[in-house]
């Protein structure tokens, strides 16, 4: 008890302490006490979460080509952007045994409204055992005739398009039928680039 006389001084400062702890520990447990778990807010990581629809490629553009003459299932059918000629050919079934599958562009891009013809092999003697010869590209036969084709058929030469098609059959409708193909330079919109290229193809009777 004397130590206690002579030190109770010394003592205050922890006793102090100690209450100001546990009042502080008191107060914390009542104010949080009861409050529903889905109350407190969550830290962001700051990263916006990704949606299925952004994860999403942008669909291609549906485009319709009309495919005709010498295969199984002439029709029109649905392309996307960036199909080429023989994926529509494909769809349409494939090319007939009695077609001319090269003298399309196999390669060239589908657009919207684009009109493929193949054509077919012509024999009127008729072939060995009824197999159709190959078209021979040296002679007339194979060729398209200038003054006879209609614009389906001239759409399966290179360059030709559905404009210069109509430009070609004008041209005859105006001014008679072409002497010769170089004629076809007369044509607006077809120069030399463009009849080189399908010289050997066309043929004027």
């Amino acid at each position: 008890m004397e130590w206690l006389k002579m030190n109770w001084r010394k003592l205050i400062p922890p006793i102090a302490a100690s209450v100001l702890i546990l009042t502080f520990i008191l107060y914390t447990k009542s104010h949080t006490a009861g409050v529903p778990a889905d109350s407190f807010i969550p830290v962001s990581d700051g990263l916006d979460p990704i949606s299925a629809d952004d994860r999403a490629d942008p669909s291609a553009a549906v485009i319709f080509v009309d495919v005709k003459g010498a295969v199984e299932k002439p029709g029109v059918y649905k392309a996307e952007e960036g199909d080429r000629v023989i994926d529509a050919v494909a769809r349409a079934g494939g090319f007939l045994r009695d077609a001319m599958p090269d003298a399309i562009n196999h390669a060239e891009r589908v657009r919207d409204e684009m009109v493929i013809y193949v054509p077919y092999i012509t024999n009127e003697d008729g072939g060995e055992d009824g197999v159709i010869p190959p078209p021979v590209y040296g002679a007339d036969e194979g060729k398209v005739n200038l003054n006879t084709a209609e614009a389906e058929e001239l759409m399966t030469l290179p360059g030709i398009g559905p404009a210069k098609a109509e430009a070609i059959i004008a041209h005859r409708t105006e001014h008679g039928p072409f002497a010769e193909p170089a004629g076809m330079m007369e044509v607006s919109g077809i120069g030399e680039k463009t009849f080189a290229a399908l010289e050997e193809l066309v043929t004027a009777k």
